[in-house]
């Protein structure tokens, strides 16, 4: 699924199955993943299942995008999400809501609110490592 995935300059940010023949694969891209693209993927894999020798056994598969309340799980999805708010959690299990500002190879360059009295708060500039952040969700917003 990876490589087909590329080829429609997409990847592969999770997958499940389940002993019953149903297998759902969940993608992304550096950039917004449309209804369109989705769809054309969707009809590639399934040309290419249809062409290809499964067995007798029958399954059902699925593909969609992971959906914006779930904690992205690859680097390569964050680039198209500079400017929002970000909740993350590190390995050392600290907890913070910070603007994604940049991504540069393995880090993330961020703005962290910090609260000060009142209604006040204060920016800070903050880089973190991919790998020390355990969970990294959107914060979702509505204006």
């Amino acid at each position: 699924m990876e490589q087909e995935a590329l080829a429609f300059n997409l990847f592969l940010v999770g997958h499940s199955g389940s002993p019953a023949g149903f297998y759902r694969f969940y993608i992304d891209g550096q950039e917004p993943v449309t209804m369109n693209r989705l769809s054309a993927f969707t009809r590639h894999v399934s040309q290419k299942i249809d062409e290809g020798d499964f067995g007798d056994r029958k399954f059902t598969f699925e593909i969609s995008t992971p959906g914006a309340d779930k904690p992205l799980s690859d680097i390569r999805q964050l680039s198209k999400h500079c400017g929002r708010t970000l909740e993350i959690e590190t390995t050392e299990g600290v907890k913070m809501d910070a603007k994604l500002i940049a991504v540069e190879s393995n880090q993330l360059h961020l703005e962290e609110q910090i609260p000060l009295k009142g209604k006040k708060t204060e920016t800070r500039p903050l880089t973190l490592d991919w790998d020390n952040i355990k969970s990294a969700t959107i914060k979702i917003t509505f204006n």
